[in-house]
């Protein structure tokens, strides 16, 4: 009896304790469903619903530029892309990757490294492009077809730039491309995206902030394998601003063709508002190409073409301007009474200065000449002689006024400022041991050199016609422009200006000197070929000589002559003579201008 008692009690207490632990995990478990049911219901339904959908950022379609009539410089054209969302791994396994190159007639292997290569660079769950051209029949296979595409869709907010005028507006308008490798943290810090196009030149990267939108966002739902499933909801992206510009495109393609594809540049602009009508630089080259197939093919035999394509000789690089820069050296003169407006110079072919002879252009020499024939015959030998009496140091003040040495201002990337050289320049710049100090001295020579836009003086084709317009204007200094107006909210607006700039300038220097740029285009002057058009022109040749090659050609001047309504500038890098290069050039481009503006 006592044994049995004994095991009995052993038994209840067994039972009681298997029964509280049991309670105790029925607890357990209720704490828990409890959690996962009610307390945590939110964040683990958030959690669960973040796995499967995911936010794709849009790109915005960039602003479209035009020109002042509003015919399109730069548009935006809808191209259908093939886009796939990726599974982890590598590339290379990708079974359905190999279906779609199989599709496209692509190499896989090809494909394989670009889909790599993009998802190296782009955020989690971006999908990358296989197809940046689909055609509509390939549109319409993709769609009925879905279920050979897993992961696919086709993108409809895909655009591609497209320039109307191609050629003839590359180094204005500028392109478009994806930032380069060591550009893409910057650029990602900034908010862009690596797929986002950015303006890499001209205007399109001048005025990326305005052209450039704001990004849209997609929610899309993906299963486990990141496979793309469908879209859930879209907020569309905001286009960039309109961009309307000063150019007039008639213009603009009748300034390139006047180049004939050889190495220069022209530029026509409005004098009195300085909006620039066209702006052109040969050789160019078409940015449209560089999304074809052959595209990266075409870009490097760009790049490292001899000519330089590349280079916007219109602003970017400084040239010796030659003659074209004498009227601001007789404004010197005249402003700084070195001479009258009854001086003489008598130009016997030559002159000597120390102990080296300096020529004029014509040998023969241009016997007695007054400033306005030393102006419109451009006499070498009597700019000696003004240079000489003006010195280094005024000949610098006044090219310098005129806006040489320093960049104008225009809204283009990459302006060269030129150079204006001194004593001190020159002593700095010949300071190497493989110099005497013979050549860090500055000779009369120089000064000679300087007065008539050689030696070392360099100036852009901008910065020539920039001088010329003051001479125009009166004194005037109006800042060079190529925006018209802006696009907002449905309007466009214009933009607010600088306030221009004055030169006190005696009006009786400018009428003369307008009487010698006058006189370069009539009969026995420099420009004389001029002479037949219909519209009167004024304006100075340019025959400089270069360190080799060939002399640059130039004309720059304006019209009509009683009246400036238009100024240019043409411009041949070791074009050769002004009068069989840059002044019959000229003279078809002004009659083509006149006719076109009705003038």
């Amino acid at each position: 009896m006592t044994w049995d008692v004994k095991e009995e009690r052993l038994r209840a207490g067994r039972e009681a304790g298997y029964a509280l632990m049991l309670a105790a995990l029925m607890a357990l478990l209720f704490v828990q469903l409890f959690s996962l049911q009610v307390t945590g219901h939110r964040r683990y339904l958030s959690k669960s619903f973040g796995n499967k959908i995911q936010t794709i950022p849009l790109v915005a379609p960039r602003g479209e530029i035009y020109d002042r009539a509003g015919r399109p410089l730069a548009v935006n054209r809808t191209a259908y892309a093939l886009k796939y969302f990726p599974p982890e791994g590598d590339s290379k396994d990708d079974e359905a990757l190999k279906y779609i190159a199989q599709w496209m007639g692509t190499d896989f292997t090809t494909l394989a490294e670009s889909v790599t290569k993009q998802k190296s660079v782009l955020y989690a769950y971006q999908p990358v492009t296989i197809a940046s051209r689909m055609t509509l029949a390939q549109v319409a296979y993709v769609e009925e077809n879905r279920h050979l595409f897993p992961g696919c869709f086709v993108e409809t907010n895909n655009f591609e730039r497209s320039y109307p005028l191609g050629i003839a507006t590359t180094h204005l308008v500028g392109y478009t491309a994806l930032s380069a490798e060591d550009e893409l943290a910057a650029k990602k810090a900034a908010g862009y995206l690596a797929n986002e196009f950015v303006g890499k030149t001209g205007v399109e990267r001048q005025f990326e902030s305005s052209l450039r939108g704001s990004l849209g966002s997609r929610y899309i739902e993906v299963d486990r394998n990141r496979f793309f499933k469908r879209i859930v909801v879209e907020r569309p992206p905001t286009q960039g601003q309109d961009l309307y510009l000063t150019i007039d495109t008639r213009l603009q393609q009748a300034a390139y063709d006047a180049l004939g594809g050889r190495r220069g540049a022209v530029i026509i602009m409005e004098p009195k508002s300085g909006e620039v009508l066209a702006l052109v630089s040969t050789p160019s080259f078409d940015a449209n190409r560089f999304r074809d197939a052959d595209g990266a093919d075409y870009l490097s035999r760009v790049s490292t073409d001899g000519r330089f394509p590349m280079l916007n000789r219109a602003v970017a690089n400084g040239y010796a301007p030659g003659s074209v820069i004498k009227p601001v050296t007789m404004v010197g003169a005249l402003e700084t009474g070195k001479v009258s407006a009854g001086s003489t110079f008598y130009c016997p072919g030559h002159l000597e200065i120390g102990n080296r002879t300096f020529y004029c252009w014509d040998r023969a020499g241009h016997g007695t000449v007054g400033i306005v024939d030393a102006l419109g015959k451009s006499c070498d030998v009597a700019f000696y002689n003004i240079g000489l009496r003006l010195g280094e140091d005024n000949l610098r003040h006044f090219y310098e006024e005129f806006g040489l040495g320093r960049t104008t201002g225009i809204e283009l990337p990459s302006e060269a400022k030129g150079l204006v050289p001194s004593r001190e320049w020159k002593r700095e710049h010949y300071s190497g041991e493989r110099y005497n100090e013979i050549d860090r001295l500055w000779y009369d020579g120089d000064t000679a050199n300087l007065a008539i836009g050689q030696g070392y003086l360099l100036a852009t084709p901008l910065q020539v016609l920039n001088a010329m317009n003051i001479i125009v204007n009166g004194g005037k200094v109006v800042r060079p422009t190529l925006l018209k107006g802006v696009e907002r909210a449905g309007k466009v607006e214009t933009p607010r200006r600088d306030s221009p700039q004055y030169l006190n300038i005696d009006a009786a220097t400018i009428d003369l000197i307008k009487r010698g740029l006058r006189r370069s285009a009539l009969l026995g002057g420099t420009a004389e070929t001029l002479a037949g058009l219909k519209v009167s022109v004024a304006g100075k040749t340019g025959t400089a000589e270069t360190w080799g090659g060939e002399p640059h050609s130039w004309f720059c001047g304006y019209f009509p002559a009683g009246d400036p309504q238009v100024s240019l500038v043409v411009f041949f890098e070791n074009g050769g003579s002004s009068a069989t290069t840059a002044v019959p050039a000229a003279r078809r481009l002004i009659a083509q201008v006149a006719q076109i503006l009705d003038l």
